[in-house]
């Protein structure tokens, strides 16, 4: 049996046998719009600052936190809460995620999550200036590597699940 209510604003439900299966809104889009480039790049380089700086500040405050084995756990949430580097870091990596939810809804997760990596190249390069991290030649030759596969995804088309199919 199957249900189609198709006035505007109405829902489109499909029935079964073993009840209903899916509400669908007929006015909502089957493909999400186009996003510029620009928007595009705009929201790789906000998931790649905040998400790099964010880690950088959580490293520098957890850096000033007491040994966890010496205090009770009501303490070192205070200790937690009252660290603005730790409550800086964690206010940034909220809006990384938010920003990186939101880049999902137009591009694959198999573009989103290669092209902001190059976010490692940033977290290496400040984490040696500002915690003092040496950083071994592997661990170079990786965020090298790493690179290469940023630069090759980021020359591909954002949406694959959408892109228009030309059948032979």
């Amino acid at each position: 049996m199957q249900a189609d209510f198709t006035k505007k604003g109405s829902l489109h439900a499909k029935y079964s046998s073993s009840g209903f299966v899916r509400p669908k809104n007929v006015d909502a889009p089957e493909a999400p719009a186009i996003v510029s480039k620009f928007t595009n790049r705009l929201f790789i380089a906000i998931i790649v600052i905040t998400n790099t700086i964010g880690n950088i500040l959580l490293g520098i405050g957890m850096e000033r936190m007491p040994d966890f084995q010496g205090l009770s756990v009501m303490a070192y949430t205070g200790d937690l809460l009252t660290n603005w580097f730790v409550v800086g870091g964690t206010i940034l990596l909220i809006v990384w995620m938010i920003a990186q939810l939101s880049m999902f809804t137009w591009a694959d997760l198999t573009y989103v999550l290669p092209v902001t990596a190059s976010a490692y190249i940033l977290t290496a390069l400040l984490s040696k200036y500002f915690l003092g991290e040496r950083i071994s030649i592997a661990r170079w030759i990786g965020i090298v590597i790493i690179s290469f596969g940023v630069v090759l995804v980021s020359e591909t088309p954002e949406d694959t699940k959408h892109e228009e199919r030309v059948e032979p």
